[in-house]
Order: structure tokens, then C-alpha cells, then sequence
């Protein structure tokens, strides 16, 4: 009777570590999945500004300075939350 009853608790704590493996498991591929989506919607802005940087090149180098230096402010607060 003792065997039967090490082996049903260690058969029911292996469950519950797969379990648990398991929940960790869908919660990394989530977050995965969430930065792949993450890159490619900032590859895409990248790719935009890209595009309209080369379009307005030369509004940018007629800009005056401090124009310049407000633009490149919004620029670089325009990723954050």
C-alpha cells in the first residue's frame, strides 16, 4: 500500500509541474508573439519615415535650426508611452 501511494503522489506532483511548465510555456510564446508584432508594426514606421525623409530632404536642409531641433524632439519622444 505504500508503493501505491508514492507513486500516485509523485505521478500527481509530475502533473502539476507539467502543468506549471505549461502555463510558463503559453506565457513566453505570448509575450513572443507580442514583440513580433511590436517589430513589425515599428519596421513599418521605420520604413514610413524612411519614405518621407528621403521625400522632404530638402525641407529639412532649409530648415532653420531651431525648427530642426523641434522637429528632432518630436522624433524622439514620438515611440514613447
Amino acid at each position: 500500500m505504500e508503493i501505491e501511494t508514492i507513486v500516485i503522489v509523485s505521478n500527481t506532483l509530475m502533473m502539476f509541474a507539467t502543468f506549471l511548465a505549461t502555463l510558463y510555456r503559453i506565457k513566453i510564446e505570448r509575450e513572443s508573439v507580442k514583440t513580433v508584432k511590436e517589430n513589425v508594426k515599428a519596421k513599418g514606421c521605420l520604413e514610413s519615415l524612411r519614405k518621407y525623409t528621403k521625400t522632404e530632404r530638402t525641407l529639412f536642409t532649409s530648415m532653420n535650426h531651431k525648427d530642426l531641433n523641434g522637429f528632432l524632439d518630436y522624433l524622439e519622444q514620438l515611440g514613447e508611452y
